[in-house]
C-alpha cells in the first residue's frame, strides 16, 4: 500500500486492498446466507453510489463493508497531514461526512456526519468541500423532517437500480473507478476533473496516485458513453502521463490507449 500521507484518493483509485473474507465454516452460515449476503452488498454499493455521485471508491466499499471506523481513521490521516493542500485535506473530511451521511449504511450516524461537514466549513472555508458540505447540511436538516425514518436495510429492500446509472456497463473501460464512471453516466465529468486535478497539482500527493489520476481522467474524455468525450483532451492526458511517469505501473496501458486513440478514424 502506498505511504498514508497521499490519502486524498487512496479510496478513489482503489489503492487499499479488502481483507480477506471470513471462511463460510468459521462463520457459520450456509451458502445460501452467504448468496444473499453477497446480492446484499453488491445492492448497497450500487445505491449508495446511484445516491451520492461524491463518494470515493473506498468510501463506498466502507459503507458496503461495514467499515466506516476504518474508513474515517485513514482519512483522519489525510486530513491531519499538513504538507497537503488545504483542498486536500477538506476533502478527507468530507468523505467522511459523507460515508456518515449514507442512507445505506448501517452505520450511518448524521450527527457524526454534521460534525465533519461543519468542520470543513468552519476550517477550509475557500475549498470546494466547503461549498460541497453546505449543501449536505441542509440535505440532513431535510431529511431530519420525515416522518418516517427507515434503516439501511429497510430502503435496500425496496430499491431499484436506475437504469441510466449502469455503473459496469460494457462501454466503460474496466480500470474506471467509480467515480469515473458515475461522472461519465451523470456528466459529471468536468466536476470528477477538478478533483483527480488536485491530485495531480498537489505537491503531496505520492507520483503513483498522480499516474492513476492522469489515467483516469484519460478514460472518461474516451468513454464513448460521455457526452463530453474529448479525444484530444485524452491524448494530453495520457501524453502527460507517458511523459511524466514512462516507468509507471500504468505506462503500458496508457501507450496502448494513446496508440488507439492517436490512430482512431473519425
Amino acid at each position: 500500500m502506498a505511504p498514508l500521507r497521499p490519502l486524498l484518493l487512496t479510496g478513489c483509485l482503489l489503492l487499499i486492498a479488502c481483507s480477506p473474507t471470513t471462511p463460510l465454516f468459521v462463520a457459520q452460515i450456509t451458502a445460501q446466507e452467504a448468496v444473499e449476503h453477497k446480492a446484499l452488498k453488491s445492492k448497497r454499493i450500487a445505491a449508495a453510489v446511484q445516491e451520492e455521485g461524491d463518494l470515493f471508491t473506498y468510501s463506498a466499499r466502507a459503507i458496503r463493508d461495514g467499515k466506516s471506523a476504518q474508513a474515517e481513521e485513514l482519512y483522519l490521516t489525510g486530513y491531519r497531514d499538513r504538507k497537503l493542500s488545504d483542498e486536500v485535506r477538506a476533502i478527507a473530511l468530507y468523505q467522511i461526512g459523507l460515508i456518515y451521511m449514507s442512507r445505506y449504511n448501517d452505520q450511518r450516524d448524521d450527527t457524526r456526519a454534521l460534525n465533519y461537514f461543519y468542520q470543513v466549513r468552519n476550517e477550509f472555508p475557500q475549498t470546494q468541500a466547503a461549498s460541497r458540505s453546505e449543501e449536505r447540511i441542509e440535505q440532513i436538516g431535510q431529511r431530519a423532517q420525515q416522518p418516517v425514518q427507515k434503516t439501511a436495510r429497510e430502503l435496500l429492500a425496496t430499491w431499484q437500480p436506475n437504469n441510466s446509472l449502469d455503473l459496469y456497463s460494457p462501454d466503460l473501460d474496466p480500470d474506471m473507478t467509480l467515480l469515473s464512471r458515475r461522472a461519465v453516466l451523470k456528466g459529471r465529468v468536468a466536476e470528477a476533473e477538478e478533483l483527480y486535478l488536485l491530485a495531480v497539482d498537489d505537491p503531496g500527493v505520492t507520483a503513483g496516485i498522480k499516474e492513476k489520476s492522469l489515467y483516469q481522467l484519460a478514460l472518461m474524455y474516451l468513454a464513448p458513453t460521455n457526452p463530453q468525450a474529448n479525444r484530444d483532451k485524452a491524448i494530453g492526458y495520457l501524453r502527460r502521463q507517458l511523459a511524466q511517469y514512462p516507468d509507471g505501473e500504468l505506462a503500458d496501458k496508457a501507450a496502448r490507449h494513446l496508440d488507439q486513440a492517436l490512430n482512431q478514424n473519425d
